[in-house]
């Protein structure tokens, strides 16, 4: 399907029918994809146990979609390119400086812990916006992909309220300003050489699957640290 072929209404509601379908696995567990405390007066009253639950079921869930728009992309336009040689190390969260094994990670203070986690959750709101945008306007992308992307943008914004939320309750106290990594590939999403667009998608999709699995790992091990391994999704 070509969605510069199809007309605009048309796909506004093919996504919206994909985005319907595609969440209807969480129906039964709705309230877990709600904003946390957004809209509550007063103090948040939701359980530690309960914050770490929802947090760890989105992340698992957009690691879940990263996976899928990642081997998807890779399926349909990466044969006979050699798009991983060109993205390795390429990333634009690579400045953020992360633990190299599990082990490392399972020793990190868990302030360091969740720094991580809001750091690759903030360098990824521009990235997210744009690639949403391009797909949209993409002669070759599918509805599938616009749709995966379109989920994965917004279920991250609630993710990262989820972690704030948390880490107030745990680290009380004044928030220091943080600076994120830049993303400066906008131009090579649009660019008019194919070959450039298309290794620019690759790694996106590449760096968004490698980074959604650090924030679920993370959020993880933080989890266990300060209530029940067990999930409970």
């Amino acid at each position: 399907v070509q969605l510069s072929a199809t007309p605009w209404t048309a796909v506004r509601s093919h996504l919206f029918l994909l985005l319907v379908v595609s969440n209807l696995p969480l129906c039964q567990g709705e309230e877990d994809y709600a904003p946390y405390c957004k809209n509550q007066t007063g103090p948040c009253h939701i359980p530690l146990q309960s914050l770490f639950d929802r947090a760890t079921s989105v992340a698992n869930y957009n690691y879940r979609l990263a996976r899928e728009m990642f081997d998807e992309f890779d399926k349909q336009f990466s044969q006979g390119k050699n798009f991983t040689s060109k993205v390795l190390n390429s990333c634009h969260t690579r400045s953020i400086i992360t633990p190299g094994t599990k082990e490392e990670a399972e020793n990190a203070k868990d302030e360091i812990l969740f720094k991580l986690v809001l750091s690759l959750l903030h360098s990824w709101d521009e990235p997210l916006h744009q690639l949403v945008t391009d797909l949209l306007h993409s002669k070759e992308a599918s509805p599938e992909l616009l749709a995966r992307a379109a989920e994965i943008e917004e279920k991250t914004k609630v993710l990262l309220e989820g972690v704030e939320e948390i880490q107030k309750r745990i680290h009380p106290g004044e928030k220091e300003k943080e600076t994120y990594p830049v993303w400066s590939e906008k131009s090579s999403l649009t660019a008019d050489d194919d070959d450039v667009r298309k290794t620019a998608f690759y790694k996106i999709f590449h760096c968004l699957h490698r980074d959604s699995n650090k924030i679920s790992t993370y959020l993880h091990m933080l989890k266990c640290r300060f209530t029940s391994c067990s999930d409970h999704n």
